[in-house]
């Protein structure tokens, strides 16, 4: 593959999971600011996040697993 596409790929790749992780770190904190809002209400809606990032590890492998070289 051309070196000038290597890097250009190499570059995207660490764009995205710049955003991936930027992304995961809002979303974790929004869920938990969620969940301690209504941690008193016996009734309320609890969101997990016991599987979150492994949902963004997924999203991490993209770049590499769908371009084509």
């Amino acid at each position: 593959m051309n070196n000038d596409y290597t890097n250009a790929i190499a570059e995207l790749h660490n764009a995205c999971d710049s955003l991936i992780a930027e992304t995961n770190k809002k979303m974790t904190k929004m869920i938990n600011d969620f969940n301690e809002k209504y941690e008193d209400q016996e009734d309320a809606p609890y969101c997990d996040t016991v599987d979150l990032d492994s949902k963004f590890d997924v999203l991490a492998d993209y770049v590499e697993d769908y371009t084509n070289q």
